[in-house]
């Protein structure tokens, strides 16, 4: 026992003697290995689950060396415990070399990779699975609306987000995209600064300050902050997780304004009193008052344009969130709106009011989510109209609070909306969506808005007039074969004209608008889109230069595309009266028992004011009129298919080439009127002639039309020969008046009917030129008259009839032997 005993004790002095300093050495491993410890960074949270069970989530992270060190290792550089995940994290270098982002030992964005870029550099994990699912770069620099629409939208809550940065994410990083960074556990976004380096290990509804995150700045001297270089381990979940709403909740701070008692209800509220005011114009403020507080009004919880919103719980009603979504100012409001109301919790009650305008950047998705929110009307909403609703999460049907207040189609400010209302305890939806009052024409207003050129149409005093047709008074008439014709129009470039067009075609009595087709070209789409708003068909001819090449292609096309006897064809600038159908419908019989009728012409070349009147008469003449006319398949299919160009290469009013002796049906009072007709060459005055003088046009509708009877081609003749066999003599002294102001020849009687036979002896007929510019009838120098009947002009002046009959006429014969002939 003493041997040993002294074998220690020579040891010990062995020891001190040899490692006399030896305490100093063990104090500077002991300190060593504190600052090892020290360099070893602990993320520890001791937390609980949702059921309260304790768990322990612990994050270790190491300051990173050498990238290829570090990647040459293990698992991204790291070992961790089992049921932790390895990561490397690396920001970029200035703005020369990309970031590195390792996750469970795999590269997933680096430079090699050529998957980085300017920003924020993201991978996204599964909180589930823990696999990842996708990586995104999103030029934060540049804009935040992609990052803000992708987190919002695209991830679930749990998503595991890792995320480097990259030159600069700053410069367009506005607070909602900051926001969301804290609804993934971020704290120190706020400090991040231009071109500072910062890196994160977040959350989606990760409590906020639970985030992995560093973050470098500048120094005074540097462009850039230094490069950001981390290692370590983390656990899914991060930390403490939250509904996101939650979440919101704590991040959005309710200071309550001024007091409203009872929010100006006159009586007791059982339920919650509100008062909601759209604000006026852009000068008065919106507000929401909720249990006689100010929740949101001029300088309080940022009211201002825009939705402004108010969410209640659903059991206290007390407010929980408030937000306000420019969506006049950017769709990134929008999207961030469109998320706001999918977090929110079942029954979460929400108060919304629209004040300035909201509608130019609100999307379809944020519609949709205030849809389901029980609006029946959002969808309605144009540019600053205002609006009011009262909604809940989880809600069937639709709400019974909500308004629409409309803005006149030029943008001149709406009515404002203020109302208190007695929220009751019971909210609850119905299944049918209340009738908001209004007379808006949504479809006529958004057509306006998109084109250009449609003044008229587009008058704030009428565009919301609604486009309906007009039955029949007689609904015998109904079965008439005029009434199961195809109407063709064929538009020219004036659109107001075309407006007036298809309106006074959409109203005539009895039409089908399934069965009227407006041409289009490819210039002119609008007009395929003006004719859906009347429910009108539509086809395209491509590009077609000529207006009578698109007629005659359009006149084909259509004939190939029905089987109908007969098409009427309206012609560009024309306005048709209400009586239209009904004079063609009266014409029908006469030409389909009549194979020299060609069709039927609702205007009349000589139809001045001066020159006709007779609104019962219809007369046979031998060119073919145009303009609004019916045209049989038969003469169609015989004379003008494959053909057009050789019988019709002209505009149907300029006298088009039909054989003879086919003739047109033509009332004395035209049942149309044709705005006056602009063109480049009109210098010689033919236009001037046909379309610048007044034109009578009827207003009266069903007049009975008195020689239908007689309208066919013999008892036609016997007709004429009648009427001028009986007729009086003019008095040719009266014409000496020729050549001084038109309307200045008088008559011996009034109501009665005259005639004056003309010797024609040349091929210029300058006698009857002469005579038709006395009376004031169409005459143009080197051009054919017009509404000539065998060489004979019949036409109404100052209340009578006057047949002008030339020598070379049939008609001539019948002259007395003592009436003078004029020369």
């Amino acid at each position: 026992m003493k041997s040993r005993t002294g074998m220690r004790r020579r040891g010990r002095r062995f020891i001190n003697r040899s490692c006399g300093g030896c305490k100093p050495l063990v104090l500077w491993i002991l300190a060593a290995l504190a600052v090892s410890l020290l360099l070893l960074r602990f993320h520890h949270k001791h937390e609980k689950d949702q059921k309260g069970v304790s768990l322990l989530v612990e994050s270790r992270v190491w300051d990173a060396k050498d990238v290829k060190d570090t990647q040459s290792g293990s698992a991204c550089g790291v070992s961790c415990p089992a049921g932790q995940k390895s990561f490397y994290i690396k920001t970029g270098t200035d703005k020369t070399v990309g970031p590195t982002i390792c996750y469970d030992g795999e590269i997933y964005m680096s430079d090699e990779k050529q998957n980085i870029g300017r920003g924020l550099n993201v991978l996204f994990i599964d909180g589930d699975s823990h696999k990842v699912i996708d990586q995104k770069v999103f030029d934060t620099y540049a804009e935040d609306q992609t990052f803000l629409q992708f987190v919002q939208l695209k991830i679930k809550d749990g998503t595991v987000v890792i995320l480097a940065s990259f030159d600069e994410i700053t410069y367009s990083m506005k607070d909602d995209a900051k926001k969301w960074l804290k609804l993934m556990g971020a704290s120190k976004i706020e400090k991040v600064k231009f071109r500072e380096s910062y890196l994160l290990i977040g959350q989606r509804g990760l409590k906020q300050g639970h985030a992995i995150e560093f973050f470098n700045p500048k120094t005074e001297n540097e462009q850039y902050g230094a490069a950001l270089e981390k290692k370590g381990c983390f656990h899914i979940p991060l930390g403490p997780m939250e509904d996101i709403t939650k979440l919101l909740a704590e991040l959005t701070i309710i200071k309550p304004g001024s007091n409203l008692e009872n929010c100006g209800l006159k009586s007791k509220c059982e339920g919650t009193p509100i008062q909601v005011f759209t604000g006026d114009m852009d000068s008065s403020m919106p507000h929401i008052c909720v249990a006689g507080k100010m929740i949101m009004e001029k300088e309080v919880n940022n009211a201002g344009r825009g939705i402004n919103i108010v969410v209640l719980h659903k059991d206290t009603r007390e407010p929980k969130l408030v937000a306000r979504f420019d969506t006049y100012e950017s769709s990134r409001d929008s999207t961030s709106l469109e998320a706001f109301m999918k977090q929110l919790s079942d029954g979460d009650i929400v108060i919304g009011v629209i004040s300035d305008d909201a509608s130019r950047k609100l999307e379809q998705g944020a519609v949709q989510e205030l849809n389901a929110l029980g609006s029946s009307a959002i969808q309605n909403l144009r540019f600053r109209d205002v609006w009011y609703f009262v909604g809940q999460k989880g809600i069937q049907g639709f709400t019974e609070l909500e308004e629409l207040s409309f803005a006149t189609y030029d943008g001149d400010w709406p009515t404002p909306i203020k109302k208190s209302i007695c929220l009751p305890n019971n909210f609850s939806g119905v299944k049918v969506a209340p009738v908001i009052s209004t007379n808006r024409n949504i479809e006529r207003r958004e057509f306006c808005k998109k084109y250009d050129g449609y003044s008229e149409f587009c008058d704030a005093q009428r565009v919301d007039e609604q486009l309906k047709t007009v039955p029949l008074q007689d609904k015998t008439k109904e079965k008439d074969e005029i009434y199961r014709t195809p109407i063709l129009i064929i538009p020219g470039l004036d659109h107001n004209a075309l407006a007036r067009t298809l309106e006074t075609t959409h109203s005539l009595p009895g039409v089908r608008p399934e069965l009227v087709t407006v041409v289009v070209d490819e210039q002119t789409l609008d007009h395929g889109e003006l004719a859906a708003l009347f429910k009108f068909q539509n086809f395209s001819l491509g590009t077609v230069p000529r207006y009578e090449d698109k007629m005659n292609s359009a006149i084909e096309k259509e004939f190939q595309q029905t089987q109908s006897k007969y098409l009427i064809v309206i012609e560009e600038e024309i306005v048709l009266t209400a009586d239209f159908m009904d004079f063609m419908s009266q014409c029908l019989p006469a030409l389909e028992s009549d194979d020299s009728l060609y069709g039927i012409s609702a205007f009349n070349y000589n139809g001045f004011e001066t020159t006709s009147g007779d609104r019962s008469q219809v007369n046979r003449v031998e060119d073919f009129p145009g303009l609004a006319f019916l045209l049989k398949r038969s003469v169609y299919e015989s004379q003008m298919k494959n053909a057009m160009d050789k019988c019709c290469n002209k505009r149907s009013w300029d006298s088009w080439t039909l054989k003879s002796p086919g003739e047109m049906l033509v009332p004395d009072v035209s049942r149309v009127f044709r705005l006056p007709y602009q063109s480049s060459n009109d210098a010689n005055n033919y236009l001037e002639n046909l379309f610048y003088k007044p034109r009578l046009t009827i207003t009266e509708e069903n007049v009975q039309l008195k020689n239908l009877d007689s309208l066919k081609s013999t008892l036609y003749e016997e007709e004429m020969k009648e009427k001028i066999k009986s007729s009086k003599p003019f008095p040719h002294e009266e014409l000496k008046k020729c050549g001084s102001k038109v309307d200045t020849l008088d008559l011996p009687s009034k109501g009665g009917s005259f005639v004056i036979y003309f010797a024609d002896k040349d091929s210029k007929r300058a006698i009857f030129h002469k005579l038709c510019k006395c009376f004031g009838l169409y005459s143009a120098p080197d051009k054919p008259l017009k509404g000539l009947h065998k060489d004979s002009l019949r036409f109404f002046y100052k209340e009578s009839t006057i047949f002008l009959v030339g020598s070379g006429s049939p008609y001539f014969e019948i002259k007395p032997d003592d009436v003078k002939v004029y020369e």
